[in-house]
């Protein structure tokens, strides 16, 4: 281990500072969850003509779409979506004319392919709403449109996963392209009369070609969707006028004046394609959280992760409120629940989830062993990287780290050298200063 730490500290010192500058810790004044971004084409254009595959993240193959298709006329501007810098700006084969934009304080990529036109260069800092490039059909394309991605990481310059959905990783506001930076909506904008009294099955009434879902509860609100005449939708609430209404995956408002209600709803709340870790798994092996959540009614809160026996929470637990009737588990429960941080124990896994109507469901629940067990329910949890035993993991155990391999300070005990060890490679070096640094980030978003 010595020699390992006397080969890294050279370059150490170099990348520490990097590392420390580059931490980004909740803010105090934060009061908004979502990440607020610039629709990326003009405002007119929200027609999406394929949408986003998560089954691209088990295959990084071309079959599974790993961004959204948005339908534009040729030459309209395309706008960063987020501020950042541009890594890449040119032909990529498929692609076409591409821009890809690094977002250093989220931690991913946003990517813009089949341009026509490029307007900016490879190492450009951009602004949020800044045009980049204007739509096109270049590359493999049946025709003008922007294709639309978020990814962590690129492979050769490219795209590679992990994949988002651009529909649900970014919230976009009414006032979308041209430019402007989009500000988070204030309470009074969220707020409305509408309640979950006219909640049920609907119909719509008097309508020969469609009703429109739009984004406000009036008409001149745009239009980011349609109901087929005689199709069948939901509404979770409304005021007599003005409804929420969701139907074939999109959500918005709709007015009353063209609808009739079928009949009542209830909560009702299901998952598909769930996993559950199961029977003694070896410590240190990744799981992944997978599975989707639809509800009769909007989502308000979707909880849990790993427990003691005892029915306490551990440090691998999270919580999310989505506020709709569709919840992709994998979105944000894999990233920040991890399972091989988790010492030999006896652990139960599990996931609940709470709706508009008041209903609570426990979806998934499952009990598992880590290693030869515990034989216990107490909590003796260690978390991984923390360093000053206060179990969790902040820029304090970061700093020792960095101290103990620049020699500033003593030798590690038998627990912190355990703890220290991100990699499970049997060093306590460098490269666990780099798994320590991507765990506090990814734990501050």
């Amino acid at each position: 281990m010595k020699n390992t730490i006397r080969r890294a500290s050279a370059v150490l010192v170099a990348i520490a500072l990097i590392f420390t500058a580059q931490i980004r810790l909740p803010s105090a004044n934060k009061v908004y969850a979502a990440v607020y971004a610039v629709w990326p084409t003009e405002p007119q254009y929200k027609n999406i003509t394929t949408y986003f595959d998560a089954n691209r993240n088990i295959s990084d193959a071309s079959g599974y779409h790993n961004g959204i298709d948005i339908e534009a006329n040729g030459g309209t501007s395309i706008f960063a979506a987020y501020g950042g810098q541009v890594t890449s700006a040119e032909w990529k084969d498929g692609y076409g004319y591409t821009v890809i934009i690094y977002h250093a304080d989220l931690g991913v990529y946003t990517f813009y392919a089949h341009a026509s036109q490029l307007l900016v260069s490879g190492g450009a800092a951009v602004k949020q709403g800044d045009i980049i490039a204007k739509v096109g059909s270049t590359g493999n394309s049946s025709g003008n449109h922007l294709h639309f991605g978020i990814c962590t990481s690129l492979s050769s310059g490219w795209p590679a996963k992990t994949y988002y959905d651009p529909l649900s990783y970014f919230t976009y506001s009414d006032n979308v392209g041209g430019g402007t930076t989009v500000a988070p909506p204030t309470a009074v904008e969220n707020d409305c009369s509408c309640t979950a009294d006219c909640a049920g099955l609907y119909t719509t009434k008097g309508v020969v070609t469609v009703l429109n879902i739009r984004a406000g509860h009036s008409t001149s609100s745009a239009v980011v969707g349609e109901i087929p005449a005689g199709a069948e939708f939901t509404v979770t609430k409304g005021n007599g006028e003005w409804a929420h209404v969701e139907y074939n995956g999109k959500s918005g408002f709709s007015s009353m004046a063209y609808m009739q209600k079928k009949e009542d709803m209830k909560s009702d709340m299901k998952i598909t394609g769930a996993t559950s870790p199961t029977g003694t798994i070896a410590k240190g092996k990744v799981f992944s959280i997978k599975g989707v959540i639809t509800s009769n009614f909007s989502i308000t809160k979707v909880y849990g992760g790993v427990y003691f026996r005892n029915g306490e929470a551990t440090s691998q637990y999270a919580e999310a409120a989505p506020n709709a009737v569709k919840y992709d588990l994998s979105s944000y429960f894999d990233r920040n629940i991890v399972f091989n941080a988790l010492n030999d124990g006896d652990y139960t896994y599990k996931i609940i989830a709470e709706d508009k109507n008041g209903g609570k469901f426990e979806l998934v629940k499952s009990d598992f062993i880590i290693g030869k067990g515990s034989g216990n329910t107490a909590n003796t949890e260690t978390v991984a990287g923390d360093l000053n035993g206060d179990k969790k993991l902040d820029t304090a155990d970061l700093v020792i780290l960095q101290d103990h391999l620049l020699k500033k300070s003593g030798d590690f005990t038998k627990a912190q050298f355990e703890a220290s060890d991100l990699n499970k490679d049997g060093n306590s070096d460098v490269f666990d200063l780099v798994e320590m640094k991507k765990a506090i980030i990814s734990a501050s978003n």
